[in-house]
């Protein structure tokens, strides 16, 4: 049997892919390697910085807008470790649905998109384990993220040359 303290620590962690400040810090991250490699690879940021990162913000400022105008309250309310921000609909599943709808449609790989998406339906259960979401919450964040994710692809398909050529002229 699994001890529970273990179990949860293992939800913890997963629900960082979820998180906001995840996604930000891999795109700063990216954005340093643009000026130290060669320019076949800059390409391969050049699509996680101008698709990834604008579908995890947006899906972000969406969800922190949604969440002032229902004001619903979190399950764990009056709780130790309950976070102060209202539960409808959750961050973590809007923000991790739209960063791997994102990757999903940008590589067109089935088997990839496929463990992408589990990885995202563990992060969203792990809100509801956890205890600071409930179900429909998850699932509205769910429909969010890939919605946001599927127009920002649609937008960085439109600019995607023009992006290309920026990121090219990087020295």
């Amino acid at each position: 049997m699994i001890n529970m303290g273990y179990s949860m620590i293992i939800w913890e962690v997963l629900s960082i892919f979820g998180d906001v400040q995840f996604w930000v810090g891999a795109a700063l991250t990216s954005t340093l390697f643009l000026f130290t490699i060669p320019k076949r690879g800059k390409k391969h940021i050049a699509w996680f910085v101008f698709l990834v990162l604008p579908a995890v913000v947006m899906s972000w400022m969406v969800t922190g807008g949604l969440k002032e105008i229902f004001k619903i309250p979190r399950p764990c309310l009056g709780l130790s470790f309950c976070p102060t921000t209202y539960s409808f609909p959750s961050g973590h599943a809007t923000v991790i649905f739209a960063a791997v709808t994102t990757l999903s449609l940008y590589y067109k790989d089935k088997r990839l998109a496929f463990l992408l998406y589990i990885l995202s339906g563990f992060v969203a259960l792990s809100r509801i384990i956890l205890g600071v979401h409930r179900l429909e919450d998850v699932m509205i964040g769910l429909l969010i993220g890939i919605v946001i994710g599927i127009l920002v692809q649609k937008a960085y398909d439109n600019y995607k040359k023009d992006v290309l050529e920026l990121v090219s002229e990087i020295k």
